[in-house]
């Protein structure tokens, strides 16, 4: 075994110490200054104490060093000390005007919204992707249509609808209507893996920006053949831009999003890039004009 180790050792000088590239950093090798001794020291160095303030474990109460005095209320302090939002909230004092407190509770508000639009890993093994899809989508008061089906399906009066409640493994969503409804970027995530989805529209969700049609664009690049983001008032030239990564797609309602930058002139590449495409909403030319021809 030292035979062993000695081979690790690339150069041993006859003096000073030499640090092997192979051992831990505590492993040292001491060579002697006699040419007639030969023999070298092998130990490991002693770890300095005041390492011990920067390599404290995760738990601060267990990781003081045994030099520093502790109270007796040391064992009631919290485990992982205060967060920073804590702390920026406590420096930031207290604003009661009634723009702080709107903006405050509109903040608490997304935070909710954003953690139940969240992708639920057990739904989606309890259902499957495209059941888990419609039952996101109905909760919410949207409509989702399936493969084969003639009715949409969506609630009624009194806010109940039919889904069935276990996997069924030749239910594929086919259409979805989520107009109007609060839908973040966080909800598209839990509409994944629809292969079979041709049919979307996403019209006037107010939420809806350049992140979420690119979300789109990925998740349906090979499937979607309609899609309608009329009145879409966050998306911009970007986000129309991008819609080019939809093979396959046949229709596109772009109606109230005549202030996007340079519209019309996107509108004619897309259709450049994809000759089956037909866009509703958009006018090339002035009607004012053909007046006067």
């Amino acid at each position: 075994m030292m035979l062993h180790l000695l081979k690790q050792v690339q150069i041993i000088q006859k003096t000073g110490w030499l640090v092997s590239r192979n051992f831990g950093t505590s492993l040292m090798v001491k060579g002697s200054t006699d040419d007639n001794n030969n023999k070298k020291t092998w130990y490991y160095r002693m770890e300095d104490n005041s390492k011990k303030y920067w390599r404290l474990q995760s738990d601060c109460r267990e990781g003081v060093p045994e030099s520093e005095w502790q109270g007796m209320l040391h064992h009631l302090s919290p485990k992982h000390g205060i967060s920073l939002s804590v702390v920026h909230a406590l420096q930031k004092g207290i604003d009661l005007r009634p723009s702080a407190i709107a903006g405050w509770y509109g903040n608490i508000k997304r935070k909710i919204s954003v953690m139940d639009q969240s992708f639920k890993a057990k739904r989606v093994a309890a259902l499957g992707y495209d059941l888990a899809a419609a039952h996101f989508l109905v909760h919410r008061e949207g409509k989702v249509r399936f493969k084969d089906a003639q009715e949409w399906t969506q609630q009624d009066e009194n806010g109940e609808y039919e889904l069935t409640g276990h996997y069924s493994p030749n239910v594929f969503v086919e259409a979805i209507d989520a107009s109007g409804i609060d839908l973040l970027y966080e909800g598209l995530e839990s509409m994944c893996y629809l292969n079979h989805l041709k049919w979307l529209s996403v019209a006037s969700c107010p939420n809806i920006d350049d992140w979420c049609i690119d979300r789109i664009c990925c998740q349906y690049s090979n499937t979607l053949e309609y899609l309608d983001i009329s009145n879409c008032v966050k998306v911009t030239e970007y986000g129309i831009a991008a819609l080019g990564r939809l093979r396959k797609l046949k229709h596109l309602y772009l109606n109230g999003l005549d202030d996007v930058t340079n519209i019309k002139l996107l509108c004619l590449l897309l259709e450049d890039i994809l000759p089956d495409l037909h866009i509703e909403g958009i006018q090339y030319m002035d009607p004012k004009l053909l007046h006067h021809v």
